[in-house]
């Protein structure tokens, strides 16, 4: 069997469909030397040291029933309207069982098709001649989506139990075409620390980090780049302040925001950023954002 799954994880290099298919009494050792080859140290289940050890800490030990509704694409929207007012999520439109239970006749132009349990589950139409002419396609490729468990790709139980949903929302119209509008706030224990975002320059990908003054950190996700100076966003206090009341209760959370038009919307709540692997350039930066997170003494083991 071990031979087997040697064979299975230098495939994927431990990604799936390497879980759904890893007996549970080798999962633990698959997960550190997944986290050796991507990180360069494994776990240290013990005593938790740096930022993924303790987001992968708190998978196992922080296992809130309110992180699946608050993963769940369609019912976190009624939690942002709880806490932080209406307006503050893209439009649900619809939501359906299958592709096929669509009535696009009904629908705006310009919509987005998601699946509810999952990351990369997206599709963006424009235009719905998009829809007609690619029709078969998108009912298998949607299809797939529904018939995934999510857990499976990284032992995320947050994903367990969300009930596998399709649904159309507003697609948004951003101003940054090159997705530099999308905020990322690192909030720890409740407090926001650090606001990362996206930017694209000379064609790369990067991942400026600022503090909550927004004064660029001497860290990314990637190297460092030499451009103009990235201005403060207008409403970014509010941002701050929204990302607060949202992450109320938790160890870690991530609160993802864009500004769309006149309203800041919440894209995602996420507990788990890279499934607990998160690229950083040196484990230095791993371990200083690790020591923001007080890890609590007593859990709540449901699920």
């Amino acid at each position: 069997m071990k031979f087997l799954l040697d064979k299975l994880y230098k495939k994927t290099r431990g990604y799936y469909p390497f879980f759904k298919y890893c007996p549970a009494i080798y999962r633990n050792y698959y997960l550190k030397k997944r986290a050796f080859d991507f990180l360069g140290y494994e776990y240290n289940y013990e005593d938790p040291k740096t930022l993924n050890e303790k987001i992968r800490w708190l998978i196992y030990n922080e296992k809130f029933e309110l992180k699946t509704k608050l993963t769940d694409k369609i019912l976190v929207k009624g939690y942002i309207a709880s806490k932080i007012g209406k307006n503050h999520s893209a439009e649900l439109y619809g939501i359906y069982d299958n592709f096929e239970e669509i009535d696009f006749s009904v629908l705006p132009e310009k919509i987005a098709i998601k699946a509810n349990h999952g990351w990369r589950m997206n599709i963006f139409v424009q235009n719905k001649s998009f829809i007609y002419k690619n029709y078969k396609q998108l009912v298998q490729i949607t299809r797939k989506w529904l018939n995934t468990n999510y857990e499976d790709f990284s032992l995320e139980p947050q994903y367990r139990n969300i009930k596998r949903k399709l649904f159309v929302e507003q697609l948004r119209e951003t101003k940054d075409k090159i997705r530099c509008n999308e905020f990322q706030i690192y909030c720890f224990n409740s407090v926001p620390v650090y606001c990362e975002i996206r930017k694209i320059y000379n064609d790369n990908l990067y991942f400026p980090i600022f503090d909550t003054n927004w004064k660029l950190q001497n860290f990314t996700l990637t190297s460092n780049f030499n451009e103009e100076p990235i201005l403060c966003p207008e409403r970014f206090e509010e941002m701050l302040e929204y990302s607060k009341i949202l992450s109320q209760g938790f160890s870690f959370a991530r609160v993802d925001f864009v500004i769309d038009g006149n309203d800041i919307h919440v894209v995602e709540i996420t507990f788990t950023p890279c499934s607990a692997m998160i690229p950083f350039l040196n484990y230095n930066i791993d371990l200083e954002l690790g020591s923001k997170i007080k890890l609590p003494v007593n859990t709540d083991n449901t699920t």
